[in-house]
């Protein structure tokens, strides 16, 4: 039986379409800082027990993001400069590759494009976040990073119909229309924040209002995303950026000299190759 839109959601509705999980150090790192008797201490052990974790943390910390006067040299040192909340969401955003893995080949491009896209976005949000909103640049980072993360199981699933991984134009037109469901289903499962879960499902949508009118995370990842789109394919390849309401709401004009010089190209990169 070919794999189709109605056919993923329903087995999203019943339980049937494997979704990833975060991966254990991310989960522990989140329900430790939930703990109102916890420390930062006590987040900084865990997160030293994985020490590809330990490494990137400690370069976000000495990032453009976070950067003080003085270089973070230890996982403590750069988690008491960023602070609990926002240990919690990197933890999270810097495991957030594990989950964008394949065995088939096909399925392997689209998900390495994916990834590729997904820590492009998030490093532009996050200086978005930082230079023109009072939104948290560290849950933009996240937003950014989880935004297209419905395509991880979608893929995988397509891995068992060979008709559809030869048929590039089908196996773009399914993953494009039902991600963003499958995305937001995910981050519910993990019990992300309603701001957060928002962004999977509404950052197609160029129509939409914002937070009642205001900037929310969702117009942050949707401009970064039209910023650095490279995906001819994408729904919103071909969209008119005057149309798009989003810029207005984040007080920039729909260029990309606008938000270079509010975030500075540099500071993107640098961001990304962290998370990358």
């Amino acid at each position: 039986m070919s794999i189709t839109p109605e056919s993923i959601i329903d087995d999203l509705e019943n339980d049937r379409l494997p979704l990833p999980t975060l991966p254990e150090v991310a989960i522990r790192v989140r329900e430790t800082a939930d703990d109102d008797n916890a420390s930062i201490t006590d987040v900084s052990r865990i997160i030293e027990t994985d020490a590809a974790l330990s490494a990137r943390i400690v370069q976000v910390g000495n990032s453009a993001l976070y950067r003080g006067i003085n270089p973070a040299e230890t996982v403590q040192a750069a988690a008491m400069r960023m602070g609990l909340d926002t240990v919690r969401s990197l933890a999270t955003s810097l495991v957030m590759k594990q989950l964008f893995q394949a065995t088939h080949p096909v399925v392997d491009h689209y998900l390495r494009r994916a990834w590729k896209q997904s820590t492009d976005v998030a490093s532009l949000s996050a200086m978005i976040a930082k230079s023109t909103t009072t939104l948290e640049s560290d849950s933009a980072l996240l937003a950014g990073l989880t935004h297209s993360i419905g395509l991880s199981p979608i893929l995988v699933k397509a891995e068992g119909d060979p008709v559809l991984l030869n048929d590039v134009q089908a196996l773009e037109n399914l993953i494009y229309e039902i991600y963003p469901i499958v995305g937001s289903r995910i981050l519910e499962n993990w019990g992300f924040s309603e701001a957060l879960v928002k962004v999977p499902a509404e950052h197609l949508n160029i129509d939409r209002d914002g937070n009642n009118g205001k900037a929310d995370y969702v117009d942050i990842v949707q401009v970064a995303l039209l910023q650095t789109l490279d995906d001819p394919s994408h729904p919103l390849a071909k969209v008119d950026y005057a149309e798009v309401s989003a810029f207005a709401r984040l007080g920039m004009h729909a260029n990309l000299e606008e938000i270079n010089m509010t975030g500075g190209v540099i500071e993107v990169e640098e961001i990304r190759q962290a998370i990358l």
